[in-house]
C-alpha cells in the first residue's frame, strides 16, 4: 500500500473542485464574485500563491480613472474610435460594477478628480478633445474639460503646457478595496486556497488537472470541471503561448507634507506617470517609458534611476517648498500587449483566460467578470 501524502478527509473534500479561478488579485475575486452572483449553488475557489495577492492588484496607485486626455489620443491612432470607445466605455462599466457590488463597505472612494498636464510637445491633443468628447458623450458627458493653470491649486506649470480635467475621476484606497472584495466573496461563499502556487495545468478527461505546490504537502493535484486563469502578467510563466510584455512600474510614497495643497490624480505623458494624494501624502509612480528594456520584467525590485528621476519630476510637477521625505519606495508588476484590449477568451484546453489589464486593474475588474460569465453561458460550462 502507498503512501499518498493525503488522507482521506483531504482526498474526498479539498482535490475536486468545480470552478476554480487561478489568481486572487481584483480581476480574480471579480470573476468569482460575478461567478458566484450568477449561480449561487456552484462551488467557485480561488487559488492565490500568496498570502495576500502579488503583482498589480496590492501594488498599484489606486486610480478609479478611464484614461486621460493623450493616452487617449494614443489608443485612437493605434486601435481606431470603435476600440478605444469600447475600451472607455469597459472601464467606465467595470468601475460602476465595483463600486454597486461594494456599495456597503468602506474602499475609501474619494471623488478628487482626474487632472493632467500636456506637454507642448503633445499639445496637438488639446485639439482632439471635442472629438474624444463626442465619442463618450452617452455615458461621459462633457468627459475632458481645458482648465486654466489657477484652477488646480499645488501644481507648477509653464507658459508652454495645458491642464485638463477628467470628468467622473476618482481614487481607492487599494489595501480596503482588496479587503472590502475579499469579505464580498466570503459574504457569498467563495471559498480561497492560499499559499499554493500552481505549477501547470492538463486537461483530463473534460476537466482541468490542475498541479500545485503546497508548501506543508508538496506537489499536489487538484482537479476542477472549469478554470479560470487571471494571473495578469504572471499568465504567461503558466500559458507561454499567450503572449504578454510585462511591464514594471517603480512607486514611491511621501511621507506626511505640511501645507500639501494639490488633491486629485495627476497624469503625465500619456499615462506613463501617475500622481496622486493619499491624504497629505504623494503617491508617484510610472517610468518605465525611461528603460523599457529593464523594466520589462516580471521580477519585482527598485531600479534606482527610474527612482531617481521620480523624485526630480515630483519637484517639477508639484509645487513644494523642497523635496519631500519619502516614505516607501516599491514596484509592481502589470501586462501589456500590441493594444489595450484586456485577452478575455475560452481556449482550446477548456481554459478561460481573463489577463492583460494594461495597468487598468481597477477599472476593468467589475465588467471582467462579467465577460467571462458571458463565455460559461455561451458555451454551456
Amino acid at each position: 500500500m502507498q503512501h499518498s501524502g493525503l488522507s482521506y478527509w483531504e482526498r474526498e473534500s479539498f482535490m475536486d473542485l468545480d470552478i476554480a479561478i487561478v489568481g486572487g488579485g481584483i480581476v480574480g475575486m471579480s470573476v468569482a464574485a460575478s461567478i458566484k452572483d450568477r449561480w449561487p449553488q456552484r462551488q467557485v475557489t480561488i487559488i492565490e500563491r500568496g498570502c495576500i495577492p502579488y503583482g498589480a492588484s496590492t501594488r498599484n496607485a489606486g486610480f478609479a480613472c478611464f484614461g486621460s486626455l493623450t493616452e487617449i489620443v494614443s489608443d485612437l491612432d493605434i486601435m481606431g474610435a470603435d476600440q478605444a470607445r469600447k475600451l472607455l466605455f469597459n472601464r467606465w462599466l467595470g468601475l460602476k460594477i465595483t463600486r454597486e457590488r461594494l456599495k456597503s463597505y468602506d474602499i475609501g472612494y474619494e471623488d478628487l478628480g482626474g487632472f493632467e498636464i500636456v506637454e507642448s510637445s503633445l499639445a496637438n491633443s488639446i485639439d482632439r478633445i471635442a472629438e474624444i468628447n463626442e465619442l463618450v458623450e452617452d455615458f461621459i458627458l462633457d468627459y475632458i474639460q481645458l482648465l486654466k493653470a489657477t484652477d488646480q491649486p499645488g501644481l507648477r506649470l509653464n507658459d508652454k503646457q495645458h491642464l485638463v480635467s477628467m470628468s467622473q475621476e476618482g481614487q481607492v484606497d487599494t489595501g480596503k478595496l482588496l479587503k472590502a472584495l475579499h469579505a464580498y466573496c466570503i459574504s457569498i461563499g467563495v471559498e480561497f486556497i492560499c499559499g499554493s502556487k500552481v505549477k501547470n495545468f492538463e486537461a483530463l478527461h473534460g476537466k482541468t488537472s490542475i498541479h500545485v505546490k503546497d508548501p506543508i504537502r508538496g506537489d499536489l493535484e487538484l482537479k476542477a470541471l472549469q478554470c479560470v486563469v487571471c494571473t495578469n502578467a504572471f499568465t504567461q510563466k503558466l500559458l507561454p503561448n499567450i503572449k504578454l510584455n510585462p511591464g514594471r512600474g517603480q512607486v514611491l510614497i511621501t511621507e506626511p507634507i505640511d501645507g500639501l495643497q494639490f488633491r486629485g490624480n495627476l497624469h503625465i505623458d500619456e499615462g506613463f506617470y501617475y500622481m496622486r494624494n493619499v491624504g497629505d501624502r504623494i503617491l508617484f509612480g510610472g517610468g518605465r517609458n525611461l528603460d523599457f528594456d529593464a523594466e520589462n520584467t516580471m521580477k519585482l525590485g527598485l531600479n534606482n534611476d527610474i527612482q531617481h528621476q521620480l523624485d526630480q519630476i515630483l519637484l517639477k510637477y508639484l509645487r513644494l517648498e523642497e523635496q519631500p521625505k519619502i516614505d516607501i519606495r516599491w514596484s509592481g508588476i502589470m501586462a501589456f500587449g500590441k493594444n489595450k484590449m484586456p485577452i478575455v477568451r475560452l481556449q482550446e484546453d477548456g481554459l478561460i483566460i481573463a489577463t492583460k489589464m494594461s495597468g487598468m486593474g481597477i477599472a476593468l475588474a467589475g465588467q471582467i467578470g462579467e465577460e467571462v460569465v458571458g463565455i460559461f453561458e455561451e458555451n454551456n460550462l
